[in-house]
Formats: C-alpha cells, structure tokens, sequence
C-alpha cells in the first residue's frame, strides 16, 4: 500500500518467497490490486505473485481469471510477457477456458515476429524469443484436437519458422517448439512437411546438440504419420555412427517408430551391425528387443525371420527373452513346406 513503487516492488518479491496457502486470502486483493498499477515494474511484479497464487490455491486465481486475462493487453511488453506464465499454467489446467484467446496469442506471436516490441527485447537480433516459445507451448495446448483453433495458427506457425532460421542457436530453439506446437495441433499436410524439412536440417548438423534436437523432433513428427519421416530415414541411420551414447540411444528409438514394411530389412540390417560392433551391455540390449519386436512384427517371410533371429542369437543369445526363443524354436518345428 505505500506510495514509493520501490518498496512495493520489495514487498511482492517477498510476498512470492514467503506466501503459503493460508496467507493467499488475506494478502490477494491487494496483489490484484496491483495488477492496474501505474508502474510497469509493480504490475509485472504483481503478476508473478498472481502466478505463484495459482501454484499454491488455483481456486482462488481462478476466480479473478478477467482480471488476468486484461493483463495480457497491457501497454508494456514485459508485463504482458509475465501474464503468458500464469495463462499457460490456467490453460494447462483447463484448456476450454482459453479457447477464445487464440487469436489474441496468434496476434501477438504476429506482432513478436514482424519485429514490433523495442529493440530490448531482441536476443541475438531474435526478437523476444522466450516470449516466441512461450506462445508457442500456449497455442499447442488450445489447438490440440481442434481443427477450429488449429487452423488460425497455420499461417503464424509457418511465418514463424520462416523468420527463425537465421543460423543461430535462439532461432533453432524457436523452429524446435514451432515443430512440438505442429505435431499437438489438428495436422496439416503442409505445415507437417515443412516441420519435418526443417528438423532434417538439425540431424544433418555436425553439431550433437542440434542432431540430437532433430532426432527428438522427427520423433514427434513420427507419432503423427510416419511417412513424413521416410526420406529422412537413410540420415537418421547415419546417427548410429556417433560416439554420443544419449545420441545413439535416441536414434534406435527414433529408427523404431520409423520402421515400416517397406523399410523393415534395411533398418534390421542396420540394426544388427551396430548389435556386432557395440560393446556397450545397455545399447546391446536395447537393440536385441529392437530387432527381435522388429523382426516378429514386420518379417517379409519366414526364411528371412529365421536366419535374423539366428543371427541375434549368434551376437547377444544371453539377451534374447524366452518367450521369443520358443517362439522360434516352435517355426522352426512346425514348418510350411519342404523346403523349410
């Protein structure tokens, strides 16, 4: 309540370290208050208070929700950047309450790119990245399955990764969260394709972090349609050869999902050289299970699942379920033909 901002400002810092659920009904309406402060400081300040409300007694935030949702159209961009925390949280909780502010999100995301927040908020000539991922996590939330919502965001998603590939690191980390926020809305065919080029830049990269970045984003992709991954599958192979382990572990899981009949034999192939050379007891078995499931889910014939399956026991026989070996043991008895 004093008149000085500064000490005001002390007072919410405190309020978010030392609050606890019993204190939130005497001291929020003078938090709420704050929320139509003067200072910008004071009412950003107040908004993480809010947010730290919302963590401990949603109820009680929740009943203030108009409130909030006019700070998202605050004058200045640092407090508006502070209400995205507490509605990601509030959308997170119930999706439906936020439906109708997607185009307000889409709206700024819009403004965010076309370069129209102050110059203090570039990062590496980035306009205000972090606010750029957070919007992005809010619109994957509102658009998932839901066609309506999903189509206002198409054309910002593709201006927005258009814009972020600019060769540097901030920019890799918007495309990244540009591709989560596709793969969770209603799909579209374009954006689907774009996301997935994009992200085959990363595994391409000679960089671990960005292959490894890529590798988890084709994943996502994969979980959608498979196919988008399939002219990636021969550069996602090769991700195989790197000394990284967490690397390695993520491409087997990556190559996995990818699998296909079409794709089955070579990605088995590949899988079973790397099953001779590794000495690594943890990545040996992991692709003993990889193969085996491979081979019994996706066998063009029984000639070629035996002598897979011969070779797996050749290289990690101790690591072979039972059941799997008596799966085999009983093809081989039964047979379908003379030439079995």
């Amino acid at each position: 309540q004093s008149a000085n901002h500064l000490e005001v400002c002390a007072a919410l810092t405190s309020v978010c370290r030392l609050v606890n659920s019993e204190m939130i009904p005497a001291i929020s309406p003078l938090v709420f208050k704050l929320l139509s402060h003067p200072q910008e400081v004071v009412r950003k300040k107040a908004v993480v208070a809010v947010n730290r409300f919302f963590k401990l007694e949603p109820s009680i935030v929740l009943d203030h929700k108009d409130q909030i949702r006019k700070v998202l159209c605050d004058p200045d961009p640092s407090v508006m950047g502070a209400s995205l925390h507490i509605l990601f949280e509030i959308t997170k909780a119930n999706t439906q309450s936020c439906k109708d502010l997607v185009p307000s999100f889409v709206s700024i995301l819009k403004q965010i790119t076309e370069h129209r927040l102050p110059r203090d908020f570039d990062y590496h000539r980035m306009p205000a990245p972090w606010l750029q991922v957070k919007l992005l996590s809010i619109l994957g939330l509102l658009g998932t399955a839901d066609q309506k919502a999903s189509e206002q965001m198409y054309e910002i998603l593709q201006e927005c990764m258009r814009r972020a590939d600019s060769g540097v690191n901030v920019g890799y980390a918007i495309i990244y969260e540009c591709v989560k926020c596709i793969t969770r809305i209603y799909p579209d065919h374009s954006l689907l394709e774009l996301a997935a080029s994009n992200i085959s830049r990363f595994i391409s990269s000679d960089n671990h972090n960005l292959k490894y970045l890529g590798v988890t984003g084709l994943a996502q992709i994969v979980q959608v349609n498979a196919s988008y991954a399939t002219e990636h599958q021969m550069v996602v192979v090769d991700c195989l050869e790197d000394p990284d382990d967490t690397l390695k572990r993520k491409t087997l899981d990556l190559l996995f999902r990818m699998t296909n009949p079409q794709n089955a034999t070579v990605i088995v192939d590949k899988l079973t050289f790397h099953m001779r050379t590794s000495v690594d007891m943890h990545l040996r078995r992991e692709l003993v299970q990889r193969v085996t499931s491979l081979a019994e889910r996706f066998a063009p014939n029984n000639e070629w699942y035996v002598a897979t399956m011969n070779t797996v026991f050749e290289l990690g026989g101790d690591l072979v379920p039972a059941a799997t070996a008596y799966n085999l043991m009983r093809l081989v008895a039964e047979g379908t033909g003379e030439d079995e």
